[in-house]
């Protein structure tokens, strides 16, 4: 009987978990076009992940949203994150690290919190590296393997290295992807809304709902989630259901009814509109298709 792959976790409905941390403080990982067939299938990472493509052109997918793979284009994938790439001929490396490290990272560099390349919710989960940015990463990339290879692994050497390149990574996207920051009393806000429209997108689809929670006026909620997604409150809703929609039509055997019912829409011809509406598909053609 063949083994299963250690790095592939997953139990009933739900998307494969890609385990390739295995508990470590930090890895690096060589990737190629053979490297873990998962990768070629939705699956969620059960870490943080900076992935630098060096060689090959191609499709990579975040949350069913197609972005190009290049050399020297670098993304930032977060756990939890539906995360697809194409088969074709590549070479990278993967960066991976765990809570421990990013929670650290974080409470020494508050300002970087959910900004730039940090942002869940940023547009452009990536940077392009040239000059002394891509030879910055290489230099690094090089020194974190070696550590990693010594006798006695120091895990704040790790952890420096990897604070550099987050740090390094976050200031050229505010250069390549420039935008108004919200102040910190703002982002506060925004991360409670962030949380709560995480507990009740299934149940509750309208802004209002949100504002009255917060107790916020909605023109100001707007204004808050604009500066940091570039979305209104509806449409951050509307991308999480479709999000959630589009996993559950490709890993579920529950029917379309049954899955409309599940997040909180009672007609499931209205799901139906809706889902169509904005993928330009029936939830029925998407399932058939497989589509990303």
């Amino acid at each position: 009987m063949p083994q299963r792959d250690k790095s592939v976790g997953n139990k009933g409905n739900a998307l494969p978990l890609q385990k390739l941390l295995e508990g470590d403080y930090l890895r690096v990982m060589e990737m190629h076009e053979d490297f873990n067939s998962l990768s070629e299938v939705p699956h969620r990472h059960d870490h943080y992940e900076l992935l630098l493509i060096t060689k090959g052109q191609g499709s990579h997918f975040i949350d069913f949203k197609e972005y190009e793979v290049k050399p020297g284009r670098l993304y930032f994938l977060h756990p939890g994150q539906v995360h697809l790439i194409d088969r074709f001929k590549r070479h990278g490396w993967l960066i991976m690290f765990g809570e421990e490290l990013f929670k650290k990272f974080l409470e020494l560099h508050r300002h970087e919190d959910e900004v730039g390349i940090l942002d869940f919710y940023t547009p452009y989960p990536f940077i392009d590296l040239q000059g002394r940015l891509a030879n910055l990463f290489q230099q690094v990339i090089e020194q974190l393997s070696i550590e990693l290879s010594a006798e006695k692994v120091h895990a704040g050497i790790l952890f420096h290295y990897a604070a550099l390149l987050l740090l390094e990574a976050n200031r050229a996207h505010q250069r390549q992807h420039p935008k108004s920051l919200a102040d910190q009393s703002h982002r506060a806000e925004f991360h409670q809304l962030r949380q709560l429209i995480e507990a009740h997108y299934k149940q509750e689809h309208l802004a209002s709902f949100y504002a009255e929670r917060l107790q916020a006026d909605i023109k100001k909620l707007n204004r808050i989630c604009r500066e940091s997604t570039g979305f209104t409150v509806a449409e951050l809703l509307k991308e999480r259901l479709l999000t959630e929609s589009k996993v559950q039509l490709h890993i579920s055997s529950s029917s379309v009814k049954a899955i409309s019912y599940s997040l909180g829409f009672n007609d499931p011809a209205f799901f139906g509109r809706f889902f169509k509406k904005h993928t330009g598909l029936t939830p029925a053609e998407f399932r058939d298709l497989r589509l990303i």
